[in-house]
């Protein structure tokens, strides 16, 4: 027994020397991050299951934890970018998002930072701008865009209370993959937690990629088009005020920053009547517990419904926005709106096109 105990004694001391010496080595940021700082990974695309993707996603992020083309030192115009995945748009490499694509039509004076997080809304977006463009080297961004709906959509028809209700603790952890150690806990403060959770999702993520891209998205589709799908949607009037509200608050963050702030409305493929070959591409459904499918019409009809409440609060406050009315097919959208490589440079040149042409330059 004093053997354990000496030995278990020896081994916490050991522990704390190990914690000490790490944490004079900086290896986790100590600030607001949507993505970690100088990293990057790669998915692998299976060219049979993704429509309109030709190759690999390599994936990479700057020193701000932005997906971009170019350095950020030494551009005249800079412009952030927030959204979920439609804007992270993991599926494609960097070269080929609508991100940078649109830097490269507006040209070499200009920095368009990507900070696209897979699942985020617009709760999450509120922090993100309340956060990030606080850094130094963002201080003088003169233009936001945001692309959102969808996911304030599908998160209010997945848990109303959640999207909601949800503490500013609980999306702060949602909307950055790092925090100021401020945020944590004291367990999640320390280095040697921070490595055992990084090395858990760095093998999940080997494990797992692959198979969350083919064998889980199979299982979807098949259940999907095996099941009865419900034509009518619940209630969204709390939702949509909720969706106000944050685009509200997003409005009077601009100004309070002396920001110009475009939105985007949300592009998907849904529709009445969609054809049959584009619903068996279907993986987004709005449901609960994978059991409640909803028609292509009715996701169709919600999704509208968002867009109006984001043009009727655009309007309302003199903001500009970019209404995307996109094709609905596979020269955009490889399921229900996310972009392949077609569809990135189509979603670029309207927006370049249609508004950022005028209002930027």
């Amino acid at each position: 027994m004093r053997k354990i105990i000496f030995s278990g004694l020896f081994l916490i001391l050991l522990l704390i020397i190990l914690e000490v010496i790490l944490s004079f080595f900086g290896l986790f940021p100590n600030d607001f991050y949507t993505a970690t700082p100088n990293s990057s990974f790669e998915w692998e695309i299976v060219n049979d299951e993704i429509i309109g993707i030709t190759q690999n996603s390599t994936v990479s992020f700057d020193h701000l934890g932005a997906r971009t083309t170019s350095k950020i030192e030494n551009k005249k115009n800079k412009i952030a970018v927030f959204g979920g995945s439609t804007t992270a748009c993991f599926a494609l490499s960097q070269e080929n998002t609508w991100t940078a694509l649109l830097e490269k039509k507006l040209g070499n004076t200009y920095w368009v930072g990507n900070f696209g997080r897979p699942g985020n809304y617009s709760n999450h977006h509120v922090l993100q701008f309340q956060h990030i463009l606080n850094k130094k080297e963002l201080k003088d961004v003169k233009t936001v865009l945001i692309l959102q709906g969808v996911n304030d959509f599908i998160g209010y028809l997945i848990s109303p209370e959640r999207y909601l209700n949800s503490s500013e603790d609980y999306l702060n952890k949602i909307a950055f993959q790092h925090l100021p150690n401020s945020k944590y806990s004291f367990l999640e403060r320390l280095v040697l937690y921070k490595l055992a959770k990084k090395a858990k999702q760095n093998l999940n993520f080997q494990l797992n990629h692959k198979k969350s891209l083919t064998e889980v998205a199979n299982k979807i589709k098949a259940k999907r088009q095996q099941s009865k799908l419900v034509d009518s949607l619940p209630p969204l009037e709390k939702g949509l005020l909720h969706y106000k509200k944050n685009t509200q608050k997003l409005i009077d963050l601009a100004k309070e920053k002396g920001i110009k702030i475009v939105f985007l409305t949300q592009p998907t493929i849904w529709k009445e009547n969609l054809e049959p070959k584009y619903e068996q591409l279907l993986l987004t459904s709005g449901f609960e517990n994978n059991n409640n499918f909803y028609s292509t019409s009715a996701l169709n009809e919600g999704m509208k419904k968002f867009n109006e409440a984001l043009k009727e609060t655009c309007s309302k406050n003199n903001i500009e926005y970019i209404e995307l009315n996109l094709p609905k097919n596979t020269t955009v959208f490889y399921d229900d709106y996310h972009f392949n490589e077609s569809g990135a440079i189509i979603m670029a040149t309207e927006i370049y096109n249609n508004l950022l042409k005028k209002s930027v330059n």
